[in-house]
């Protein structure tokens, strides 16, 4: 499957975000560029992945941010790291739990392949982002977990259809491929 680039659009929780006023420059920090590169920051992570979308160096985002009345700017920052803390938390899990996969190669031929999951990894992340779980309990506390069989099965009850197109796997999104011989996605469509 052939990933194609995420279309970044300014994020609803910009809405309120008032840009650094600037003088105005066609290739300069612009509104609509500062909230696109705060938008792609609190997607990725990546201070770097930003830039790019937005089509600034890093430097040019440093010096933003450090400006005396860029604190609006500053602000957005942080607040887009911890938006994006959130989102990777779920890749993260992911990589503790059905790992990642390693490819060994030789001569241009796929040899063999495995999946690595990453018992530290697990053990950090149920640490840190439950740690209530961990910690002793007393006679008169209860569990965190108590009663979530019951709110799992009342929230897949209230589960409805909708309208949305579904994406189905196939066997072939699960086989190596080649870096060279990337997945057709419109191969899928003879199978639907």
């Amino acid at each position: 499957m052939e990933h194609q680039p995420i279309q970044y659009e300014a994020a609803d929780s910009l809405a309120d975000y008032t840009p650094v006023a600037l003088r105005h420059r066609h290739d300069g920090w612009t509104a609509d560029r500062q909230r696109l590169f705060l938008t792609a920051l609190s997607e990725t992570g990546s201070i770097s992945d930003a830039c790019k979308v937005a089509e600034v160096s890093p430097r040019s985002a440093y010096r933003l941010r450090a400006r005396a009345d860029a604190y609006s700017f500053a602000d957005a920052w942080d607040e887009a790291l911890l938006v994006s803390v959130t989102r990777l938390a779920s890749l993260a899990f992911e990589r503790a739990t059905r790992g990642t996969i390693r490819e060994l190669w030789k001569d241009g031929v796929l040899v063999a392949e495995s999946r690595q999951p990453s018992d530290k990894l697990l053990m950090f992340l149920l640490q840190h982002l439950r740690a209530e779980w961990f910690k002793p309990k007393t006679k008169d506390s209860r569990s965190p977990a108590s009663g979530a069989e019951r709110r799992y099965a009342n929230a897949l009850a209230k589960l409805a259809d909708n309208e949305e197109p579904v994406d189905p796997l196939r066997m072939r999104h699960y086989e190596a491929t080649p870096p060279e011989d990337p997945i057709d996605p419109l191969d899928d469509m003879d199978e639907v």
